[in-house]
C-alpha cells in the first residue's frame, strides 16, 4: 500500500509532462483521423478546417498541417480530427533531417 502511493502520483506527473509536450504549437500539427477514413477523408478534414497538407506517411489517417491561425488546432477537432498533438512527435518528420 505505501508503494501505491508514490507510484500513482509519479504516473500522474509523466502523464502531465507528456500532455503538456504534446500540445500543439506552432503553425505544424500532427493530424489523426479515423483509421477507416482513406486518404480523401484525411484531406477533406483539412480542407474543412481550412489548413493545407504538409506531408503524410505510411497510414492515410495521419498528416503534418499547417495553419497560422491558433485555432486551428481546435478547428481540426471540430472538423472530425480524432487528435490534434504536436508534430514535433512524430519521428516519422524528422525522417527528411536525418537523410
Amino acid at each position: 500500500m505505501k508503494i501505491t502511493l508514490p507510484a500513482a502520483y509519479f504516473s500522474f506527473s509523466l502523464l502531465a509532462l507528456a500532455l503538456v509536450v504534446a500540445r500543439p504549437s506552432g503553425p505544424f500539427v500532427l493530424v489523426v483521423t479515423s483509421p477507416g477514413l482513406n486518404a480523401t477523408g484525411n484531406m477533406a478534414v483539412l480542407e474543412k478546417a481550412e489548413g493545407a497538407f504538409v506531408w503524410a506517411g505510411r497510414v492515410p489517417w495521419m498528416s503534418v498541417a499547417y495553419s497560422n491561425d491558433p485555432n486551428f488546432p481546435k478547428r481540426l477537432l471540430d472538423a472530425g480530427a480524432l487528435l490534434v498533438i504536436n508534430h514535433d512527435l512524430a519521428l516519422g518528420c524528422l525522417q527528411g533531417l536525418n537523410t
